[in-house]
């Protein structure tokens, strides 16, 4: 009896874990690669070969959904949010870097026009 009992649990077990939603992590990486899109990821190389990672990470995922492969949608679905993520930093990066790089030059037009 105790057998059947574990060969049951397991059962469930590994019904349980092939059975993933991967809704909400498709959710968050569409939502990722938007607000890398929204930060700029796409004018600055670094960013725009993240952002093109994070794509093709998402394409995948969506392919893996529709064949039922769930379980492997969602890794790629993190990779396809991680890229986002980084691809939104190094963005916001280089147009804090641009912005500076200005400001920059502003203040030392301001010197020079003041004589100093």
């Amino acid at each position: 009896m105790r057998r059947i009992v574990a060969v049951i649990a397991l059962g469930a077990a590994a019904v349980a874990c092939s059975t993933v939603d991967p809704a909400p992590k498709l959710k968050a990486a569409t939502s990722a690669i938007e607000a890398a899109k929204g930060a700029g990821a796409a004018n600055f190389p670094a960013s725009s070969e993240l952002l093109a990672k994070a794509e093709k990470y998402l394409a995948s995922a969506q392919g893996l959904i529709k064949n039922g492969d769930n379980a492997e949608a969602v890794q790629q679905l993190t990779l396809a949010s991680g890229a986002a993520d980084d691809a939104k930093v190094k963005a916001t990066d280089a147009t804090n870097q641009a912005k500076i790089k200005e400001l920059d030059a502003k203040i030392a037009d301001l010197r020079t026009k003041l004589g100093k």
